[in-house]
């Protein structure tokens, strides 16, 4: 299985050196509304609400999320996600990136795809207790049947106005790290090996990831256009996506196909 990750040239350029690929919490991603959909039994002593925050902000700062596609050739999320057609889309096979292991994702590339509704769902989850609110993050680190609701619920719930991203989750524990969520620091758990940096105010936990499991770049439309604003010239532009090419990365260029609004890939050839 291949999905899809759309980003900046310099991102894709940071993922290509240090063959990782970042993973985001809940609070962090741009859908306010993340998580919301976990709903609970109501109980004499505990509410739905009572039980849902402190339910939601533990797997916010417990887990990360990666965020990938199926399409690597949709124009609004080249717009929204790939530098407005002037980044790159990652192909990443799943089984190389060890993305469908149970053992060490809490939601592998199999069972993370993204459910869109026009109203959110009310499937309740059975009334929770302080011991399985307080195991949150500390028990649940690999994929277990019994405890699938409640990540789909918080996960992979989505309004239908987000549909035309066809995302499809990877949820990793990243529990395992001394120091604040701002800190850079290294640190290795039962879900992998991590570089957690901050971009922009946030955290990103980067996964490494064997470097034959990136095998795919599409550069987007625009992306030769973009030499000047990252400070190359043509002879750096190509001899990047020579040396993707050359490290066994199947690199291709987006371009509109004549006459309609589609993207294709070109036939062009480094």
């Amino acid at each position: 299985m291949i999905l899809y990750k759309y980003m900046s040239f310099q991102s894709a350029s940071k993922v290509m050196k240090n063959s990782s690929i970042g993973f985001s919490c809940l609070e962090d991603l741009n859908d306010p509304f993340e998580g919301t959909a976990i709903c609970f039994e109501e109980s004499d002593t505990l509410s739905s609400k009572l039980q849902k925050n402190p339910h939601r902000n533990r797997l916010s700062r417990n887990y990360g999320v990666l965020s990938l596609t199926r399409n690597p050739l949709n124009p609004l999320m080249w717009s929204h996600y790939g530098d407005d057609h002037r980044g790159v889309v990652i192909g990443i096979d799943m089984k190389k990136a060890n993305l469908l292991d149970e053992n060490s994702c809490v939601i592998p590339a199999q069972y993370g795809e993204i459910v869109y509704t026009s109203t959110m769902p009310q499937n309740k989850l059975a009334t929770s207790s302080a011991e399985s609110l307080m195991s949150v993050g500390t028990e649940y680190k690999c994929f277990r049947h019994h405890n699938y609701d409640l990540f789909k619920n918080a996960f992979l719930l989505k309004d239908l106005t987000w549909g035309y991203e066809e995302e499809v989750r990877v949820v990793k524990n990243i529990n395992g790290s001394q120091k604040s969520r701002y800190s850079a620091c290294e640190f290795e758990n039962e879900a992998g090996k991590w570089n957690q940096v901050t971009i922009l105010g946030r955290p990103l936990y980067c996964l490494s990831i064997p470097k034959e499991s990136i095998v795919e770049a599409f550069l987007g439309c625009s992306s030769y256009s973009n030499v000047t604003r990252l400070g190359m010239n043509e002879d750096d532009y190509l001899n990047i996506r020579k040396a993707w090419q050359s490290s066994g990365v199947n690199v291709q260029l987006v371009r509109r196909k004549e006459g309609t609004w589609n993207l294709e890939v070109s036939d062009y050839k480094i």
